[in-house]
């Protein structure tokens, strides 16, 4: 398409090509974090850029409408379809079914552009439908239908975000809306390729995001995890205090109610440390086991704050909810875990505090916290040692 208003020159030369560079990049990390549905999303989007970009400069104007408009009316539809795909193989059944749904429309777009002048008319007009008022779509190039179901898709995938909280989704919700910006433009060639280019480059920031939250936050409690933990206490300085907390006779809970129920207990737990006060940071260590570490701080300042917490636990009730936990287990045999009916129960915590002493690393300095720790649990557990 043609281009109203000239961009700088090194703009002009990159617009181009840029959704593809990035797009590329997208895929790949699709393909490589296993996000088939990022993978199908940037494909389809310089999919899409290709489509627009190509327009022979002697295509009829039926035809340019007849492929424009049947791009705005079909990608918000492939991207409702792609958004509550299960993540699988990139060769499963799911995935291939959705690429060949894409390729049956390709031809069939192909055909209507050979197509005789008579069916290539009915088919604009049945893609420039007017189901509302046309104050809907006087102001754009997309037609009514288009506007629709971009609508539709922009909801589905911002409700979709907020409910799961997915950097993935949340990407995935704006690649719609920039794209749905770009079909808006498209008569202006460079900022077509800009803004699918930005659409793009968001696909790739919500994948970098889901990486980071993969590798540093814990998924049960929504703490930081231990990479975290050991990523902010080697970029201390030579003061800081750390405590190792353990959820006390964990094993034998989990023993009585079953590991969703000890799931319910680590939250918690989890939700009563993120209320740490005092400078402290909660982080989720491992198993039943968590870390608060206080930066700058000393033990003693620590252990006032420390006090504070396992008090705040000892003293809450914890609702459990009821689940469906199986009688027998898949092999046959009774399941001798006892099945919660809406039960109020109490847990405690012993806690391991330390200071950095000086040449010592904060491997060492986790391990005196383990000490402190064990030295709390043979003391009588419930109680905060150093």
């Amino acid at each position: 398409m043609s281009s109203a208003h000239r961009l700088p020159l090194p703009a002009m030369t990159l617009a181009p090509i840029a959704p593809y560079i990035i797009g590329a990049v997208g895929a790949g990390l699709g393909l490589w974090f296993k996000r088939t549905r990022v993978f199908l999303f940037a494909a389809m989007i310089s999919g899409a850029h290709w489509v627009i970009s190509s327009f022979p400069p002697g295509a009829s104007e039926i035809n340019l409408h007849i492929i424009y408009s049947a791009l705005a009316v079909l990608f918000p539809i492939n991207a409702i379809a792609i958004a509550f795909m299960r993540e699988c193989s990139l060769f499963s059944i799911s995935v291939l079914s959705r690429i060949l749904f894409v390729a049956a429309q390709a031809s069939l777009m192909a055909v209507l552009v050979g197509a005789s002048a008579g069916a290539r008319q009915i088919a604009n007009t049945i893609l420039h439908y007017r189901p509302l008022d046309k104050a809907i779509d006087y102001w754009t190039m997309l037609p009514q239908p288009a506007i629709i179901l971009f609508a539709i898709a922009i909801s589905v995938f911002t409700a979709r975000a907020i409910y799961t909280r997915s950097a993935i989704d949340g990407g995935l919700a704006g690649a719609v809306i920039a794209t749905a910006m770009a079909m808006h433009s498209a008569m202006n060639a460079e900022i077509w390729s800009i803004i699918i280019a930005l659409g793009q480059i968001v696909i790739v920031i919500s994948v970098v995001q889901d990486t980071y939250r993969m590798a540093f936050i814990d998924e049960l409690t929504s703490l930081p995890a231990r990479r975290a933990l050991m990523m902010d206490m080697n970029a201390q300085g030579n003061s800081y205090a750390v405590a190792m907390l353990d959820v006390d006779h964990f094993k034998k809970f989990n023993d009585t109610y079953g590991h969703d129920v000890g799931d319910q207990v680590l939250k918690l737990v989890a939700s009563r440390m993120m209320q740490v006060r005092g400078g402290g940071k909660a982080y989720r260590y491992g198993g039943e086991e968590f870390t608060i570490l206080f930066p700058g701080k000393s033990i003693d300042h620590a252990l006032v704050h420390l006090e504070s917490v396992r008090k705040a636990i000892a003293e809450s009730k914890f609702h459990l909810r009821g689940d469906d936990r199986p009688k027998t287990k898949p092999d046959g045999k009774k399941n001798k875990t006892k099945k919660p009916n809406n039960e109020m129960v109490s847990v405690t915590i012993s806690i391991g505090a330390a200071e950095r002493s000086d040449g010592n690393s904060p491997e060492q300095t986790l391990k005196l916290a383990d000490e402190a720790l064990y030295r709390a649990k043979g003391a009588g557990r419930n109680r905060v040692s150093r």
